[in-house]
């Protein structure tokens, strides 16, 4: 056998020790679980701040007749997260796949919106009151990639679109009948827990510029999201994999990006 064949085989192998690493599987589900919750909740109370307090209805600057756009904007995009968090845990659970990383492709979107609004409070007000024409010209997943200047990479969207977001044969192994290490439903729960993570991170930061971060914070204390993250982090063999393949974003891309490199012998 090749060393680039050995070298595939190993990392299939850690892939599939992985997946049945019960400890990981432990705290991955306890992580996603409760940021799902986080997540909703964090919305539901940013909504309701951000339509009771703000200037934006006294000025008559908003439509929708909010306090503040840019509240209820960051608002939605938390609820949206943990709505696909929350369906997501239920798809791979039934070891729907496909359908799961169909949800994780838009989870990925709504990272970079929730960039955005770290970036800039009025990323999150312009969004809120874009029209359709708007959003197709400025807020499309390329659009926003352009502006992050290089925090993230056009081929890891591109690969979840590839398995879960356009029909293609690329998504083949997610599918009924067919398997593979890289698309067990463990593999693809961490890769969704790294980006649904990321989104409430960069929640807080933008909380912090409406001077909302003290809700957000004490959604994060509630549901012990740092401790539990710290322990999911500590636990799941996947994220060690991820670490090991130099790819600190999500493991999709680095997982998938090594086979093919191993198994060209490069």
């Amino acid at each position: 056998m090749s060393e680039p064949d050995k070298a595939t085989n190993r990392l299939r192998t850690a892939l599939e020790d992985a997946a049945r690493d019960e400890s990981g599987h432990q705290a991955r589900h306890e992580f996603t679980e409760r940021l799902a919750r986080a997540l909703r909740e964090g919305g539901r109370e940013l909504w309701i701040a951000g339509a009771l307090i703000g200037s934006d209805r006294a000025g008559g600057e908003s439509r929708f007749d909010f306090g503040s756009d840019a509240t209820v904007g960051l608002a939605t995009v938390l609820q949206i997260a943990g709505e696909l968090l929350s369906g997501s845990l239920l798809l791979f659970r039934e070891d729907n796949r496909y359908a799961g990383a169909a949800l994780v492709r838009q989870l990925v979107e709504v990272e970079y919106l929730a960039w955005a609004f770290a970036e800039d409070e009025e990323e999150a007000r312009n969004w809120m009151r874009s029209t359709k024409e708007e959003r197709q010209r400025l807020w499309k997943p390329g659009h926003i990639r352009e502006r992050a200047d290089g925090r993230f990479r056009g081929v890891d969207y591109g690969e979840h679109c590839g398995k879960g977001g356009h029909p293609s044969p690329e998504g083949i192994y997610l599918l009924p009948d067919h398997s593979a290490p890289e698309a067990s439903a463990s593999f693809w729960l961490c890769d969704m827990a790294i980006h649904g993570h990321s989104v409430w991170k960069y929640a807080l930061s933008a909380s912090r510029q409406l001077d909302h971060d003290d809700t957000l914070l004490a959604v994060d204390r509630n549901h012990d999201l740092e401790c539990t993250a710290r322990r999911w982090r500590d636990k799941d063999p996947f994220v060690e994999l991820c670490r090991r393949l130099n790819r600190p974003v999500g493991p999709l891309e680095a997982t998938l990006k090594q086979l093919r490199k191993e198994r060209e012998g490069k």
